[in-house]
């Protein structure tokens, strides 16, 4: 699991939980924009495209120390 990944604005990225039976819940809290994928099952998957620069921070709800920071151009 990587826990950064560099981008680009405009980008999408997929977010999908392959957990076999562990559910996920991604977000981010950032003062430009928030996302929040909700609960996610697996084997499910959400979608976020970024349109603001900068670093953002993906975090789970359910488990905090699970982390993947956006480096966005």
């Amino acid at each position: 699991m990587p826990t950064d990944l560099f981008l680009h604005r405009g980008d999408t990225i997929t977010l999908r939980n392959e957990d076999e039976s562990v559910t996920h819940h991604a977000f981010i809290e950032a003062d430009r924009f928030s996302f929040d994928a909700g609960d996610q099952e697996p084997g499910t998957e959400s979608r976020l495209t970024l349109a603001e620069p900068g670093d953002f921070v993906i975090q789970c709800g359910i488990h905090p120390k699970m982390k993947l920071t956006l480096h966005v151009q």
